[in-house]
């Protein structure tokens, strides 16, 4: 027997080839939909970009885009708040508020008080004093309702809200402050 050699040339082709299920064959030009797509897509994004500008403007309220607070005051519910960063003791600070048409900060309800424990803030000075024989009471006149308030000396008058709890303190030491004010 006797061997043959054949040679033979394979040419690909550089097109797919089309199958009778090819659904890329089967569709419509997609350019005005495309473009709607897109003009929708840029519509929901600007829209939803709006809505976030307004729901920070009514939290936070702290620029002048945002009326309500002033500057460097930070809005939440009803009503602006200020964090110090320099120290006073507690009368200095709460005339510092004073100052600024506003008082030492007043926590009225269980949300309040659940947002300011919840920050767990270090050391600032807040409305809550501790008269004699009438306990703890906010600047308003109002009475400190079901929080314990933890001091270590029967000295200490003054309240702070310090890492997630009302604390005493002498109202003598200097300690940042918080005041707060209803936006204009």
């Amino acid at each position: 027997m006797s061997e043959e050699i054949i040679y033979t040339s394979v040419r690909f082709s550089r097109t797919p080839p089309v199958c009778a299920n090819d659904v890329r064959t089967n569709r419509a030009p997609l350019h005005w939909s495309s473009g709607l797509y897109s003009l929708a897509v840029g519509v929901g994004t600007l829209s939803s970009l709006m809505v976030i500008a307004v729901v920070a403007c009514m939290v936070w309220r702290n620029d002048s885009s945002c009326p309500g607070c002033p500057d460097q005051w930070f809005g939440y519910r009803s009503s602006c708040y200020f964090f110090s960063k320099m120290k006073k003791d507690w009368n200095s600070s709460q005339a510092s508020c004073s100052a600024e048409e506003s008082h030492l900060l007043v926590i009225s309800d269980a949300k309040k008080m659940d947002l300011f424990l919840g920050m767990h803030i270090d050391y600032h000075w807040i409305g809550l004093r501790n008269s004699t024989g009438s306990g703890w009471t906010w600047e308003d006149g109002s009475k400190l309702n079901n929080t314990k308030v933890i001091s270590n000396s029967p000295v200490q008058h003054c309240g702070v809200l310090a890492k997630g709890a009302l604390q005493a303190s002498s109202c003598a030491v200097d300690l940042p402050w918080i005041c707060e004010k209803s936006p204009k």
